[in-house]
């Protein structure tokens, strides 16, 4: 199974889309309708920059993005000619790169729900995500944080590619409370934007909830809107139980947050699904390819332009970001490169 598929797709997701849809369309935030799924489009992930010198501004777009077959399994044998790239409909002006199993920088926010209806679970989470952070994390290139999440948001370890400290932090977290999930996701997209080291890197939230929000300040909009800006994929590992009946409310809000960045929700419920989880998340992450771009008539007016890498072959599926924010045009811009 794909890491971006389920395999149950309700009508309740499909119903949840159009309610947001339709809420924010009330709003100055209703562009986030140009960024729900496309069936044959990807979604990126975290993206590249392009380092130029002043005086010179670089419209370049950069995507980072895995291939799966029918089977689910990740392909990474794919050559550009595979493929079809189109920015805003359009084909770009040129393609700048594409590499395969990209080996650029990980930067990695691990997100752990720590509210009250998580606690059956805990250890065993806390273990396995401790174990995902040893075997992904290469020394002297990757680097992670830990966050924890309920009442408040909190810092447990800065970024750091020591897995002791990594480890001692989750081993250290302690459920209880509400649950401010946005807000979380909001904190973590924020500290991946700022994050160390070169603009390369990829970034990537690896988030442990049921989706439920209780107590956040920021919008649901909000968190998808700064993983977006910031170039982060979100993957989820679903707490919830989905074998009822009744499908639960924040599995379809763990849905609408993870699939525009280009993630996706992996049910995370028993001990195996949770081992299960972090292996898909390490394939996908050892899967990905790299492109960078300057689309056709791209202007810096600030609005939101859609992504699609389409196989060539009916039977593969690009996961990637739904798009990006064009940068506004400033007396800075004009003079400096910029990175949409």
């Amino acid at each position: 199974m794909p890491i971006l598929t389920r395999s149950r797709a309700p009508a309740v997701v499909s119903c949840l889309l159009v309610l947001a849809i339709g809420a924010w369309a009330q709003s100055p935030t209703a562009a986030i309708g140009s960024m729900l799924p496309h069936e044959n489009a990807g979604l990126p992930g975290p993206a590249l920059p392009a380092a130029e010198t002043f005086r010179t501004r670089v419209d370049e777009v950069n995507v980072i993005f895995t291939v799966s077959n029918s089977s689910g399994k990740y392909v990474n044998q794919l050559s550009l000619d595979d493929l079809t790239v189109l920015d805003d409909q359009r084909a770009p002006e040129r393609i700048s790169y594409f590499q395969r199993q990209s080996d650029l920088p990980l930067r990695v926010g691990i997100l752990v729900d720590l509210s009250d209806s998580i606690t059956q679970r805990f250890a065993y989470e806390k273990s396995a995500a401790a174990m995902f952070l040893e075997k992904v994390l290469r020394p002297q290139l990757d680097e992670a944080f830990i966050v924890g999440f309920a009442s408040s948001v909190v810092l447990h370890q800065d970024f750091t590619g020591d897995i002791g400290l990594l480890s001692k932090a989750i081993k250290q977290l302690r459920a209880g409370g509400d649950t401010r999930l946005y807000d979380a996701i909001c904190f973590a997209a924020d500290k991946l934007a700022k994050a160390p080291g070169p603009a390369t890197a990829r970034r990537a939230i690896i988030l442990i909830s049921d989706g439920e929000d209780t107590r956040s300040k920021t919008l649901m909009y909000d968190a998808i809107h700064a993983a977006l800006r910031s170039e982060t994929t979100i993957f989820v590992l679903s707490s919830n139980d989905i074998s009822g009946q009744q499908y639960p409310h924040g599995e379809a809000v763990l849905e609408l947050i993870s699939r525009p960045t280009g993630g996706g929700v992996l049910p995370a419920h028993s001990k195996p699904q949770i081992a299960n989880a972090f292996n898909r998340v390490k394939e996908a992450l050892r899967s990905q390819y790299a492109i960078g771009y300057k689309p056709a008539e791209f202007k810096l007016d600030g609005s939101f332009r859609s992504i699609e890498i389409v196989p060539h072959h009916h039977k593969l599926r690009v996961h990637c970001r739904r798009g990006y924010f064009a940068p506004r045009e400033t007396q800075e811009s004009a003079v400096h490169p910029t990175r949409p």
